[in-house]
């Protein structure tokens, strides 16, 4: 990880925003941040692992402790980080909870703790903000940015302080740890769950191994019993007996399908003779049928003659209906004509009369026409005067504009005079209260400095308070997960052995005298195990003590990380409170003091002498201004007054003619338009008389001569009707046909052709008919009637038995089927089983050993760890044996004993000058300090060789360098520079002049009143 900006904004000692960019430092490589003691140097380090992780670098601060005191209630506490990972660009943004002044009621209101995560890659540094965030990977979500970060840093807060950040108070922790606290560390930083991934991998196979030997024999049993055989030469000699007992019922079978096949040929025969009887019997109802229809035929014949003497008559009929029709058309048409002539004579004297009505009001008419003319004359009179229309109301809108202006300047001359007394007042009022103020300024600096310190005091007493009561806890828990895990190893153990055991016995079984043991290969059997109980309970059993164990396992692991992480802790936080000195006042008793302070100073700060002298001035410019504008407007407004009294006699003048409703020009265009369409309405209706009247006389005269047409055309058709009804009476006649008689056969007439065929098909029924009785009759000569039922009742007997065989035959196939798969199921388990047996003793035996089932009692996944841990001391040694002048090495101690004690991670210290080995705990500060660096860089080393997803691009140290004379010191900065030669920067915390003298590049913090700065230093 390399951080590239860092933005803090109302945060620890720094009231507003501070920026610190890393890119300059970074690129020096070696890199210190300066300030004097309660500067903020830490607070640097506080807000990176805060923008990481959520909480400070010692983790003695929670995030809402990090508010700085010194920033006002409105704004927000903020970290913000830019940083690469790879070759990956991220922008992070943290606020914790926090209580800070709302936006809209101004309410004091609380935050909840918020963070947001942006990928932005490719973007440069100085672009990236608020607006420009980048692509959002998690917003909000506190836990979701959490959990990518983790996927990104490959590393937790903890292991953070461990090997990026090495936090004032706990620089020493993972020198001076426990085994079990160390052990926890290195588990977090460095990936073994491979070895346990292996070791867990081992011992499933191992147990579905031993799961498949008890299951195989097991199975091989269950074959032999659903047989009912003993062992396979009882299940061969069961196949046997039933193969002969299914050959003989074949045999059986296959007689009496003969059997059966004769019979149904047999009822085949009798049904074909049934058949021909039945024809015979259904030709003979087919003829006597026919003999039924013989009067239909005739019926049909005599209607045919009658229809075709009807068609003789057909014409003289058509022409007698034709002559009658048009008769009958042209006496309606005579009707209509008449009535016609009658109603358009009405029509045309009520035209008449209407027309004479119409000029009789010729004198209305005329004034109407009158009335538009005086109409029009009134139009022109007010075009003429629109000029003086449009003058005079521009007069009145200035003379409004002028009255309005002329209130507005009175108004604003009242205000300007208010404002003038007011700020007279204010500025007598804020000489009196300047001298108040700066007194009360140099009270608030000694208190808040009082609290400052009384804070610092009661914070380190809670820490130490609340750490210790959680130290003690996390020792019990420790314990208690020990003991469980203890317990649940013991009973792991102990279902290992019973399924052993159990197994063993089960193999007993089968074991044969002279024959190889299947699991150690002798071929002598003097004392078999006895049978035990049921091994598929054992199994279950020693499972559910394996899941047991691990969980315990993993509830040991856990707790011993938060014992360690806590015990760093309460030591980091006992020093600190050593450090410091009980102050003479309750932290709350000086807040108090500090708040009626803010509040007095904030109300007499609100007043700016010099920027009330300024609105004195400006006050009084704004009196003389106003008064200038009043008499300006005064004027304006007796001019515009005059001028719109002229306008309006001129306009009264040029309209003294017109009358009053009709001098606007919209009522006059309406009184315009609606007399002229009363005039236009008179003119057309006397036009419409007239014209209806000239049509109405012109069409009764042509209905009259309509009529008289029609009459005449009426007599001539009534002589040619009474003709052609005389001739329609003589061809009737002639045919012998009476007007019923004719009816009736020109209803059939159209029928002809049908009533023909109907004859002719009948005809030919019959003779078919005819033949098909002769011919039924010549199949049954000399053949008697068979009985089906009989031969029926024969063939389903027949197959009743052949079913009965063919299922005893199929079951025996089935039996025979049945014992040929049990016999090759129990040679092929009997195989696997030999195979699974071998396979389980070299697996079983890898599982023990690297489960811890071995003469060390060492797991795979230890002995990976403290293989890495001799890795990270042999790094430290290489810097720490430099600093030392050769004096000091860091070695593992190795505890022996009887086998059941597992090696462990305990540091001890060799000293060449007495060439004896010490513990960490005796070296001196100084000492201490350069051992501590060492195993950080020595483990930072490796967590980067070993460790393929971490990235250590930077470290960070805060303090420890005052214990060191200046030949040492010089030695651990010379160390530092090899360190960053190798590609990666180092970050110094420090308040020691050497230190500064020697690394001039960084950041100095400076501490003010109102809170401290941030300035980059100047290295040349």
């Amino acid at each position: 990880m390399r951080p590239l900006r860092l933005s803090l904004r109302a945060f620890g000692p720094f009231a507003d925003t501070q920026v610190i960019d890393f890119r300059p430092a970074l690129e020096r490589r070696l890199f210190g941040i300066y300030g004097p003691m309660g500067a903020g140097k830490t607070s640097i380090l506080d807000g990176l692992c805060f923008a990481l992780f959520g909480e400070s670098s010692g983790q003695e601060r929670q995030g809402e402790d990090l508010r700085s005191h010194h920033a006002s209630a409105e704004v927000e506490t903020q970290a913000e980080l830019v940083f690469d990972v790879g070759g990956k660009r991220y922008h992070l943004v943290r606020r914790p909870r926090q209580t800070v002044r709302g936006r809209r009621v101004g309410a004091l209101v609380e935050r909840a703790h918020w963070a947001a995560l942006y990928d932005a890659t490719g973007m440069p540094v100085d672009d990236i903000g608020p607006d420009n965030p980048g692509v959002a990977l998690e917003e909000r979500k506190v836990e979701a940015v959490a959990d990518r970060l983790q996927a990104i840093l490959h590393y937790s807060a903890a292991q953070f302080r461990q090997v990026v950040l090495l936090p004032q108070g706990q620089f020493r922790q993972l020198l001076t740890a426990s085994s079990d606290q160390r052990s926890a560390v290195l588990r977090g930083l460095f990936d073994v769950s491979l070895y346990e991934r292996f070791v867990e991998r081992l011992k499933a196979e191992a147990s579905a191994l031993r799961d498949a030997v008890g299951q195989g024999r097991t199975q091989i049993e269950a074959h032999l019993a659903a047989q009912d055989a003993s062992d396979l030469e009882g299940l061969n000699q069961a196949l046997a007996d039933a193969a002969e007992q299914a050959m003989a019922q074949a045999r059986l079978r296959d007689a009496e399908a003969q059997d059966r096949d004769r019979l149904r040929t047999a009822l085949q025969t009798a049904q074909a003779l049934a058949g021909r009887f039945a024809e015979h019997d259904a030709a003979q109802a087919a003829v006597a049928a026919l003999l039924d229809e013989q009067g239909k035929i005739e019926d049909l014949k005599v209607r045919h003659a009658a229809a075709a003497k009807a068609e003789t008559c057909a014409a003289a009929d058509a022409r007698a209906a034709a002559a009658a029709h048009t008769l009958t058309t042209a006496v309606t048409a005579r009707r209509t004509a008449l009535e016609e002539a009658e109603r358009l004579d009405a029509l045309a004297a009520a035209a008449a009369d209407r027309l004479d009505q119409s000029a009789a009001l010729q004198p209305e008419r005329d004034a109407a026409v009158a009335l538009v003319t005086g109409l029009d004359a009134y139009r022109t009179r007010l075009e003429n005067a629109r000029p003086l229309k449009d003058h005079a109301l521009a007069s009145a809108s200035a003379r409004a504009g002028a009255a309005s202006a002329l209130a507005s300047a009175q108004s604003a001359r009242a205000a300007a005079a208010e404002a003038l007394e007011q700020s007279l007042a204010q500025h007598a009022r804020a000489q009196q209260q300047t001298l108040r103020a700066e007194a009360l300024e140099t009270a608030l600096a000694l208190a808040r400095k009082e609290h400052k310190t009384a804070v610092e005091f009661e914070d380190a007493v809670k820490a130490v308070e609340r750490l210790s009561a959680l130290t003690a806890s996390a020792q019990a828990r420790l314990a208690a997960a020990r003991l469980d895990l203890a317990k649940a190893r013991s009973a792991e153990e102990a279902a290992e052995t019973a399924l052993s055991e159990a197994q063993a016995s089960h193999l007993a079984l089968v074991l044969v005298e002279g024959q190889p043991c299947p699991v150690c290969g002798s071929e002598a059997h003097p004392h078999p195990a006895k049978p035990a109980v049921d091994g598929q309970d054992l199994e279950q059993v020693r499972r559910a003590a394996r899941t047991l164990r691990q969980d315990a396992d993993t509830a040991e692991r856990q707790a011993a990380e938060a014992a360690a992480m806590i015990e760093g802790e309460g030591k980091g936080a006992d020093t600190r409170l050593r450090a410091l000195k009980a102050p003479p006042r309750a932290a709350e008793q000086v807040a108090a003091d500090c708040v009626r302070l803010e509040q007095d100073l904030a109300q007499l700060m609100a007043e700016d002498l010099a920027g009330l002298a300024q609105a004195l001035e400006t006050a009084q410019g704004a009196v003389g201004t106003a008064d200038k504008a009043l008499a300006e407007t005064q004027t304006a407004f007796a001019l515009a007054d005059k001028d719109d009294a002229a306008a309006k006699a001129a306009f009264e003048a040029a309209l003294s003619d017109v009358p009053k409703d009709l001098r606007d020009e919209t009522r006059l265009t309406a009184a315009r338009t609606q007399a002229i369409a009363a005039r236009d309405q008179m003119l057309e209706r006397h036009a419409g008389a007239l014209a209806a009247e000239r049509s109405a006389s012109e069409a009764a005269k042509v209905a009259a001569a309509t009529a008289e047409a029609a009459g005449q055309r009426e007599g001539e058709l009534e002589v040619t009707a009474k003709a052609e009804a005389i001739a329609l009476e003589a061809a009737l006649s002639a045919a012998g046909f009476d007007a019923a008689g004719y009816e009736t056969a020109k209803a059939d007439a159209p029928h002809l052709e049908t009533f023909a065929a109907q004859i002719r098909a009948l005809g030919e029924r019959a003779a078919a008919a005819a033949d098909r009785r002769d011919r039924a009759a010549a199949a049954i000569a000399d053949q008697a009637r068979p009985d089906l039922a009989l031969a029926e009742a024969a063939l389903v007997a027949a197959d009743t038995r052949l079913a009965g065989l063919e299922q005893a035959v199929s079951t025996l196939g089935m039996r025979v089927g049945q014992l040929e798969a049990t016999r090759d199921i129990v040679v092929k388990l009997e195989d696997e089983l030999a195979f699974a047996t071998e396979r389980y003793r070299v697996l079983g035996e890898l599982s023990n050993l690297s489960d811890g089932r071995n003469a060390h009692r060492l797991r795979l996944r230890d002995f990976a760890i403290a293989a890495t841990f001799d890795l990270v001391l042999e790094a430290a040694n290489l810097r720490f044996s430099r600093m030392s002048r050769g004096r000091f090495a860091l070695q593992r101690k190795l505890e022996g004993g009887d086998g059941r004690v597992r090696s462990g991670l305990d540091i001890e210290v060799y000293d060449a000058h007495t060439d004896q080995k010490r513990d960490a705990h005796t070296l001196s500060g100084g000492e201490g300090f350069l051992a501590s660096l060492s195993l950080a860089l020595g483990l930072s080393d490796v967590v980067q060789a070993e460790s393929g997803g971490v990235r250590l691009d930077a470290i960070f140290i805060d303090e420890g360098f005052g214990h060191l004379d200046d030949e040492t010191l010089d030695i651990a900065l010379e160390t530092l520079r090899d360190l960053v030669g190798q590609d990666r920067a180092v970050g110094v915390i420090s308040h020691v002049d050497g230190v500064k003298q020697q690394i001039l590049a960084g950041f100095d913090v400076v501490r003010t009143l109102r809170g401290s700065q941030i300035a980059p230093r100047r290295d040349d």
